[in-house]
């Protein structure tokens, strides 16, 4: 038995001690709170890497990322952590600690070991990397290691069931109103947290379209971020099956025409045939361009249309087959949290939700 298969059935053990032993503790709880509730995604799967290495085999060097590394102990770090964590955390933990496919292609995991010397951005990703560096080697022994892995695992699971009862409530059928739901999105749009809630919007009238498409998928990628899902293409993308039909650029801020035609020409490079740019209350033009642009790309056989957000809520909203408030906030709130959009975006909609439509919680 290899060290995948050893470290899946240490992972799936000690998965079993925390769910009957959620108040468990280890001698190295400090770093691991420290590093899990911190922001840098990638150093919390090197660590969970870490501790189920050394927890499947003692002579594992838990400061190693790469089987090339000079220091005893080196092992193959982004097998264990790509064949063994990520698809437990993506099917068991519900992206409890972040939903990444493939964390150790980032630039902290790509070195042969962590090293204080390793080229990081100062601050706080230094401040991590100092920690692992610092702490892991005091983890010596595979008992120790073990707890360590029980106590992230009781972590991740409270951060997991924590997030499921965010989707649990209930909101009354009477509220399901065009105008209700209007009423909703128009305060919510009072504020923009860098774009963040326009997108969930959006994002959250498509889910409403195709909610009785079992093919349909809304795909949600971080704002302000590159490369978050291995086929995104705009904003937000609605694909049917494996087929983009709708991709959707989102601006609530001021933007120009090289940005119009940056996302525009990212759909034409896919293959996609369409876009909507979708200007929220702060978007705003640097000069007028949109007539000419449009009939360019309507030349270039890509239809290209840039309108604001009232007019696309004006448009889409009375077309819906249904009104489901509860499903729309819950699509949004899910979403907000699996994409890693700010928690107070998330607090912001949810007591707007009860605000305006009345949710309540059991």
């Amino acid at each position: 038995m290899g060290l995948k298969e050893k470290a899946l059935k240490t992972l799936n053990a000690a998965y079993q001690v925390a769910l009957n032993a959620p108040n468990s503790t280890c001698l190295h709880q400090n770093l691991i709170d420290y590093v899990i509730d911190n922001t840098h995604l990638t150093y919390k799967y090197i660590l969970f890497t870490a501790v189920l290495s050394k927890a499947t085999d003692e002579r594992i060097n838990p400061l190693c990322l790469q089987k090339q590394s000079s220091l005893p102990g080196a092992y193959d770090a982004r097998t264990v952590c790509h064949k063994v964590i990520v698809p437990f955390e993506m099917e068991v933990l519900k992206k409890a600690l972040g939903g990444s496919n493939e964390p150790f292609l980032n630039k902290p995991a790509r070195f042969p070991e962590l090293n204080k010397s390793n080229a990081v951005r100062r601050g706080n990703d230094q401040a991590i990397l100092n920690a692992l560096c610092d702490n892991l080697p005091l983890i010596t022994t595979s008992i120790d290691a073990y707890q360590c892995l029980v106590y992230l695992l009781c972590k991740l699971i409270r951060i997991r069931d924590e997030r499921k009862k965010l989707t649990i409530f209930t909101i009354d059928d009477s509220t399901n109103l065009p105008v209700k739901l209007l009423q909703f999105i128009n305060e919510a749009l009072k504020v923009s947290y860098e774009g963040e809630v326009l997108t969930l919007i959006v994002a959250g009238i498509y889910h409403l379209m195709y909610l009785h498409n079992p093919n349909a998928k809304v795909e949600v990628h971080p704002v302000n971020q590159s490369g978050a899902s291995g086929r995104e293409v705009s904003d937000l993308d609605i694909y049917i099956g494996d087929q983009l039909v709708s991709s959707n650029e989102l601006k609530d801020k001021g933007y120009s025409e090289t940005d119009v035609r940056h996302a525009a020409d990212k759909v034409m490079n896919v293959g996609g045939t369409r876009m909507l740019f979708i200007e929220g209350p702060r978007g705003e033009k640097d000069s007028d361009f949109v007539f000419a642009i449009q009939n360019e790309y309507m030349s270039r056989n890509f239809m290209l249309r840039i309108l604001s957000y009232q007019l696309f809520l004006s448009v889409m909203v009375p077309s819906l087959e249904n009104i489901d408030c509860e499903e729309f906030v819950r699509f949004i709130l899910q979403t907000a949290r699996e994409t890693k959009f700010k928690e107070e975006v998330i607090i912001y909609l949810d007591r707007l939700a009860q605000r305006i439509f009345g949710l309540s919680r059991s």
